[in-house]
């Protein structure tokens, strides 16, 4: 809470579409303290202040010096301080087109009474303005040094670079054709060729803290706020708004004392009446609507839906790499294997070739890249769902297929392992490390020869390394198949559903698995699962009826011994 009570002193930035023009600033500026009213004691030491027994201090409302003013300003609205009326009041004729605008201005001002006011501005043509920039530093430390880029851009008048005139007459230079490479470049044609210029205006918002019988100095004129915007409709404040926070605090330094004055800054543009806000929504409206039918435009309004009965399966995936392999310049062949009820349409492929990727060292591994995107689309379609003298048989999702090679210079040709990956049966993004391997052989003659010419032991059947296409028993077994570990493949898959029995999912509230037990998925899974649940029941049954004869057997037995 202490924080949102604070005043916030960073920089805030808004955006806005609305002309700056329109931006109004209330300030309020009030000196609560004054070290005027306490006169020096005399023969007093300098470092000694005067305590309430040497002087009584007077009511300031009475004296008529409580000294409080508010004003809203717009953007880049000139007010003159006193001293810029004292300066401007004569006339001089060295002054610039400017000055002797703010000339004809202070004498008009003149005309209607002296104003008295502390606040004051400087707008974005102004001396000060210009040479703010040139003087800004990150922190408040007065040993900080300027950087060599804020040097070089301190030079850089960046609201007058690209003026009209100066592109007609960079237009029109005469560049040769021969020797185009400047040896000695000046400053101006650095900073014209290196630098781009971005339009962005600026303005001050000063306080003349100064006694009222007196001229201000600089360090009497203190920055109260600072707007800048650029081209790009962003609004820089700083410091920001109030909003119902504490108010800023500036304090001049005296030789008996010091002044303090606090201040607000609060927005005060014209807010939209009702008519107006009623206009700018039906404005957005109408351009919401109006967007909504391109997009709609663009997508179109019908989706090729599949049959009731079939299961669409979509697959966007990517392999992404391959580490620890033993040779380098790999590459994969992998290709998608379709169980039985899947089937695909004839111009889609199911079999890709990498690129050779040559590794690289990643901390201890020997990584490949590929990043070689594929995608496949699948239907599944299991028709004993709709005959019921026919026995239901488990389904599987497709399995890619994949196999590691390598080529090398010598066009020497090796196997580096094999592996495979089912399709999981969730949609959503999947990634997946496979492990590899590779067949051996049985003598050492396979290896000599893999070492000198290449060439190694291969799968006649690649689908061996998961269950093989041919195998129609009940179990699988590879014992005496010699094989060696070797490195792993990294894949992405996303994977993406879609049934005519996912729209009703909204209306029914059922879950994915139910979906997918209504195409017969899961079917075979869910009658396991009864046969459990059912052998549960019965088990806890059985333990009941036991539990049951044994206290009936214990009563008999404390009867008996009774009697």
């Amino acid at each position: 809470m202490a924080d949102l009570y604070e005043p916030d002193v960073g920089t805030a930035y808004y955006r806005s579409a609305d002309p700056v023009k329109n931006l109004r600033l209330s300030v309020k500026l009030d000196r609560i303290t004054s070290s005027s009213l306490i006169p020096k004691v005399p023969g007093a030491p300098a470092e000694r202040r005067p305590s309430s027994e040497d002087v009584e201090l007077k009511d300031l409302t009475k004296q008529g010096m409580k000294d409080k003013e508010e004003i809203v300003i717009s953007w880049q609205q000139k007010i003159f301080s006193q001293r810029e009326i004292e300066l401007y009041n004569s006339d001089d004729p060295n002054f610039s087109p400017i000055e002797k605008k703010y000339h004809n201005e202070v004498k008009a001002l003149l005309d209607k009474g002296k104003p008295a006011n502390r606040i004051f501005t400087y707008v974005d043509h102004d001396r000060f303005s210009q040479e703010d920039e040139a003087t800004e530093y990150l922190t408040t430390s007065p040993k900080e040094q300027p950087t060599f880029l804020s040097e070089k851009m301190s030079h850089i008048r960046r609201r007058r670079v690209g003026m009209a005139k100066q592109r007609k007459e960079r237009d029109h230079t005469f560049v040769p054709k021969l020797n185009v490479i400047e040896d000695d470049p000046t400053e101006e044609l650095i900073t014209r060729n290196h630098l781009m210029a971005s339009p962005v205006q600026i303005m001050h918002i000063m306080a003349d803290l100064s006694p009222r019988d007196r001229l201000a100095t600089d360090e009497e004129e203190v920055v109260l706020c600072t707007i800048q915007i650029d081209a790009n409709g962003v609004l820089s404040i700083h410091p920001d708004f109030n909003r119902g926070r504490r108010a800023y605090v500036k304090e001049t330094q005296k030789e008996f004392g010091k002044d303090v004055f606090e201040y607000t800054i609060e927005h005060a543009s014209k807010e939209m009446n009702r008519q107006e806000q009623d206009r700018e929504m039906k404005m957005y409206r109408e351009v919401y609507t109006r967007h909504k039918d391109f997009l709609q435009a663009c997508v179109g309004t019908e989706f090729e839906l599949p049959p009731a009965d079939v299961l669409r399966l979509l697959v966007y995936g990517e392999i992404e790499s391959a580490k620890d392999f033993e040779y380098d310049d790999l590459y994969l062949h992998f290709f998608v294997d379709l169980p039985k009820y899947w089937s695909v349409e004839r111009h889609q492929q199911l079999s890709w070739v990498t690129q050779t990727c040559a590794t690289k060292v990643h901390g201890r591994d020997d990584v490949a890249y590929f990043s070689f995107p594929f995608h496949f689309e699948l239907f599944y379609r299991n028709d004993n769902l709709v005959e019921e003298e026919k026995e239901l048989e488990l389904p599987h999702f497709p399995t890619i297929m994949i196999e590691v090679l390598s080529l090398d210079t010598w066009n020497r040709f090796r196997t580096e392992g094999y592996t495979y990956l089912t399709i999981p049966g969730q949609p959503g993004k999947h990634k997946e490390r496979l492990h590899c391997w590779r067949p051996t052989g049985t003598s050492m003659t396979s290896q000599l020869r893999r070492f000198f010419i290449g060439g190694s032991p291969e799968l006649e059947d690649p689908t061996y390394s998961a269950i093989p296409s041919t195998f129609t028993g009940t179990h699988l077994s590879k014992f005496g198949f010699k094989t060696e570990t070797t490195g792993s493949v990294d894949v992405n898959l996303n994977v993406m559903m879609q049934s005519r029995a996912f729209r009703e999912k909204k209306a029914s509230k059922q879950s994915l698995s139910s979906l997918l037990e209504a195409l017969g998925i899961n079917a075979v899974q869910q009658n396991i699962t009864n046969v459990l649940d059912a052998f549960k029941k019965a088990r806890q049954r059985m333990l009941n009826a036991r539990e049951s004869a044994t206290k009936d057997l214990i009563k008999t037995s404390s009867r008996t011994a009774t009697a």
